[in-house]
């Protein structure tokens, strides 16, 4: 094949691969974005604020549990006695400690009137009441007790009662949680209930994540492809329209990379049960915290401290993951095509050959990895730790940190990056007019 027409097909097959790269990895990057508002409204809607931490959702389980066991409660041959007999320690104590207060409140007074009238009380009480001959009815007052309790109407009096003091003990001692992001929640999927919209959230996500990774994967083979193709031609320099396609194939990686999330970290209760008042309490997927962010979401939420400290690293993010980094890919492209004789230029020749060491974006991916991996550890260390907390209590945790698409991304960028610096201090070659 002649070189002029070969050089054409490799151009023309360098820029369809480019097409399809660049308009995959903008559908990656709005899945990407899109999964990410998911999974926050997921973690919300399961957040332990609204489970295990909710004061009202415990006393509605505790109320349903004093029900059910108010409910079901019986006095029956087996159990009588014993009832009875906690019973009659009642009352015999209740006779006793009346007795003792009448007692005590005739015998005071600070003058001798005071003290005739208690005496006169005193022979009065002793005469119409023998607390001797109450305490020892105690077991046919029993007996009248337990059958009273044996009513269903009894039974729904007390559990009436019971029921609204552990309410109003609750609104006296908890506040209530505040549900309005939960409720927006809700408005904006347009679902029915907590349960429906987590079903709905888990489903859409399960299968967004999929059709993302699948479409991240065929931008970073397209890529792959067109670096390729271009190494496929030996050691001819590179011709013009191929510099500049690898550039913006490099640029692509790292659009993709920056923009959408690198690391995921979750922690979660998947199950904790225990006993209470003898009925199993089980409380399901708690999330205990959840983040997932790119690296713009992170360099603006230093921003928002408004702190002195927080905007230095906001600062130094920006310049080693978008700054820097863009700086070297398009000083390559300016050395390259020798724009305004630029190529003399120390800035320009630095950025392009040597500034490979002192990009920082491969430090910066060594940063995410040590990060996921310190995140992970800390988490499962903690995790693991609550699991074995109490033997009376069954808990099942999740460590859910992860990372994202967003950090191969930008690992595939910091590598064709290096090779296209690579490609243009060893074939470089000055164009010809």
């Amino acid at each position: 094949m002649h070189p002029d027409t070969a050089r054409t097909a490799t151009a023309v097959a360098l820029g369809l691969l480019l097409i399809a790269a660049s308009w995959l990895a903008y559908q990656t990057g709005s899945q990407l974005r899109h999964l990410q508002t998911l999974q926050a409204d997921l973690a919300e809607l399961q957040d332990v604020r609204y489970g295990l931490l909710d004061a009202e959702l415990w006393v509605e389980r505790l109320s349903a549990i004093l029900a059910k066991r108010i409910d079901t409660f019986e006095v029956t041959d087996e159990n009588r006695p014993l009832v009875k007999r906690n019973i009659e320690q009642v009352l015999d104590r209740l006779f006793v400690e009346i007795e003792d207060y009448l007692r005590r409140r005739n015998a005071a007074g600070d003058n001798w009137l005071d003290r005739v009238k208690g005496t006169l009380r005193q022979n009065v009480q002793d005469f119409l009441i023998d607390f001797g001959e109450l305490r020892a009815r105690v077991p046919a007052y029993a007996d009248a007790v337990i059958d009273e309790l044996n009513r269903p109407q009894t039974r729904a009096q007390i559990k009436q009662q019971l029921l609204a003091a552990v309410d109003d003990a609750a609104a006296a001692t908890f506040s209530k949680t505040d549900r309005t992001a939960l409720r927006l929640i809700l408005a904006r999927h347009r679902c029915d209930d907590e349960a429906d919209c987590v079903q709905r959230l888990e489903a859409e996500s399960a299968d967004l994540a999929r059709r993302s990774l699948i479409t991240a994967l065929w931008v970073g083979a397209l890529v792959a492809g067109m670096f390729a193709l271009a190494i496929g031609r030996g050691r001819r320099p590179l011709p013009p329209e191929t510099m500049m396609l690898l550039t913006a194939a490099t640029l692509v990686l790292l659009a993709v990379g920056v923009f959408t999330p690198m690391i995921e970290v979750e922690a979660r209760i998947d199950e904790l049960r225990f006993q209470l008042l003898g009925e199993p309490v089980v409380f399901s997927n708690q999330v205990l915290y959840f983040q997932s962010k790119s690296i713009l979401d992170v360099v603006a939420v230093l921003a928002e401290t408004g702190k002195a400290d927080m905007l230095l690293v906001a600062v130094l993010i920006t310049l080693f993951s978008l700054v820097f980094p863009t700086a070297k890919v398009i000083a390559g492209f300016l050395y390259y095509f020798d724009v305004r004789d630029l190529r003399g230029n120390a800035l320009v020749y630095f950025f392009a050959l040597r500034s490979g060491k002192w990009s920082m974006a491969d430090v910066l991916v060594v940063a995410m990895l040590m990060a996921y991996v310190g995140f992970s550890g800390l988490i499962a260390n903690q995790l693991t730790g609550m699991a074995g907390a109490s033997p009376s209590v069954d808990v099942i945790t999740t460590n859910g940190t992860s990372l994202q698409v967003g950090f191969y991304m930008f690992l595939g960028f910091v590598l064709a990056s290096l090779l296209l610096s690579s490609l243009l201090e060893t074939r470089l070659h000055r164009r010809t007019s």
